[in-house]
């Protein structure tokens, strides 16, 4: 069905992005927005905008009945869901494909299948991709724990239906399991209303693989070479780059036929991501698979050519994939750097507030995705994400000197950011190397380079923040100490022409 007007579920830095795609595919686009989001960024750039409720996003950017009369009001006939909120919830895809709408995305009975991990690992394993060893069946806190010593330590403790790292647990005895049972289950249920968990043999050090799928309605399916995302804090990813150092040309022929079986297997229809875990000696592991656009695209777009988000909206429209997998190219080295308001020196703890001052970088093969500007709040509502700066180069070296050279340049104020962090990361020994590893950022070794706010440029913010402050407060009318007993000057000039 021909999308004519796409309503954009999301917010921040991925909205702006689609609105981007759908301009050069003259797509006019509907922007939905909560009550803190009404001037953000994504909402002056669409063409039209609605707002959907106040700010928590279960009250607004995940409710589908809210954003499908948002469709009636504007005449949108599609959804794009981004990343997040409603993108893998089979059930809000559901509905909107029954109003009558076009899903950007999987279909939801894909959905279903690969958000429960249980099933996820079951598909994989039928094509004959490797899966960790791990207790599939749902059992009581004892039972597990009788399971968990045959297993062996250590483990990881997760949400079946879990995804973006949340609930995510490793425990390295009993102990740490018996105690891990509950806290897991309380984040599956304030996340995903299913407290079911489910274990499995933990990898020492692993890196993080995940390979780029797209595949049409036609039966065509072809992967778009890998992303490394091990760089990661609270299982979440900081730093992505393609094509990852540690995959040789063979591991990398064998990820993408493994990537392309999972999807046939299931039925998949869109872009997704599967991930895998990288063993210390090499040896490929499934971990999951991501049935939505992935935080990192960008890399791969650089690598590849392909906009992706161009792809979605093609394949949900029946068009066939533009290209074959002999033909998709792989140029040069990407690597992006996700910029957020956090401290890293307090464990990442996310920041909010006014943006005081905001210089982003420009340059020759560089690409700043944001959703921000200066004067912009950032709300503790939502995800601390303030830009994501990505750089490429015919070699791993010329892209990070260019991204070393960006972080240089970006300037932000007013909240606490991790760019003096990359800068750090970025002049390490060992991402340099490409050794790279979940737990690299395990222990704080970036402290003892004290890394930290730049003082200088701090005060001259703060300096400049004030400044506006009292340039405001001198426009406006200063009151008289008599003006509560003297007429104002106006009223006496007045009473003065009427004589």
């Amino acid at each position: 069905m021909p999308v004519t007007q796409l309503l954009i579920a999301n917010r921040g830095e991925i909205a702006c992005r689609i609105i981007r795609t759908c301009r050069e595919l003259d797509i006019p686009t509907v922007a939905v927005y909560s009550d803190s989001d009404r001037s953000a960024m994504h909402v002056r750039l669409a063409i039209l905008s609605c707002p959907i409720g106040p700010t928590p996003a279960r009250e607004s950017y995940m409710r589908v009945d809210k954003l499908i009369e948002a469709c009636r009001k504007t005449g949108a006939d599609a959804i794009h869901p981004g990343y997040g909120f409603i993108s893998e919830d089979p059930e809000a895809a559901r509905q909107i494909i029954e109003a009558g709408l076009t899903w950007i995305g999987p279909s939801p009975e894909v959905l279903e299948k690969m958000n429960n991990k249980i099933t996820a690992r079951e598909i994989a394993r039928s094509v004959g991709c490797p899966v960790l060893p791990g207790i599939q069946e749902i059992l009581d806190d004892e039972a597990l724990l009788d399971e968990a010593r045959k297993v062996g330590y250590p483990l990881m403790v997760k949400p079946v239906l879990g995804r973006d790292g949340k609930g995510m647990r490793l425990v390295k005895t009993a102990g740490d399991l018996r105690r891990a049972l509950p806290r897991v289950k309380g984040d599956a249920i304030f996340s995903f209303w299913d407290e079911r968990v489910y274990v499995e043999k933990a990898l020492i050090h692993p890196r993080h693989i995940e390979v780029q799928i797209a595949a049409d309605a036609h039966g065509n399916c072809i992967h778009l070479w890998e992303r490394e995302g091990s760089v990661q804090r609270r299982f979440q990813q900081l730093c992505e780059e393609a094509p990852s150092p540690g995959v040789s040309p063979e591991l990398r022929r064998t990820l993408g036929e493994m990537a392309v079986k999972i999807a046939k297997a299931v039925g998949y229809v869109g872009v997704g991501t599967v991930e895998f875990l990288l063993d210390q000696e090499g040896n490929p592991w499934f971990l999951e698979m991501t049935c939505r656009i992935q935080g990192g695209h960008a890399v791969t777009e650089w690598i590849t050519g392909q906009d992706l988000v161009k792809l979605q909206i093609d394949i949900a429209q029946g068009r066939e994939l533009p290209l074959r997998q002999e033909d998709v190219p792989m140029w040069g080295h990407a690597i992006q750097c996700r910029i957020n308001a956090e401290d890293p020196d307090r464990e990442f703890a996310p920041s909010s507030g006014r943006i005081q001052y905001l210089r982003s970088p420009q340059g020759h093969n560089l690409r700043n995705d944001s959703g921000v500007y200066f004067g912009w709040d950032l709300s503790p509502f939502y995800a601390p994400l303030v830009a994501k700066i990505s750089t490429w180069g015919l070699s791993r070296s010329e892209a990070l000197a260019r991204m070393h050279s960006a972080l240089m340049e970006f300037r932000l104020g007013g909240v606490r950011n991790n760019i003096a962090f990359f800068r750090i990361l970025l002049e390490h020994k060992q991402f340099i190397s490409g050794d790279l590893h979940t737990g690299i950022l395990d222990h704080a070794w970036w402290k003892q380079k004290a890394v930290g706010p730049n003082l200088k440029f701090a005060v001259a913010a703060a300096l400049f923040d004030e400044l506006e402050l009292e340039e405001r407060r001198a426009q406006q009318p200063s009151p008289r100490p008599d003006c509560a007993t003297t007429p104002a000057a106006w009223k006496s000039h007045n009473k003065f022409n009427r004589l």
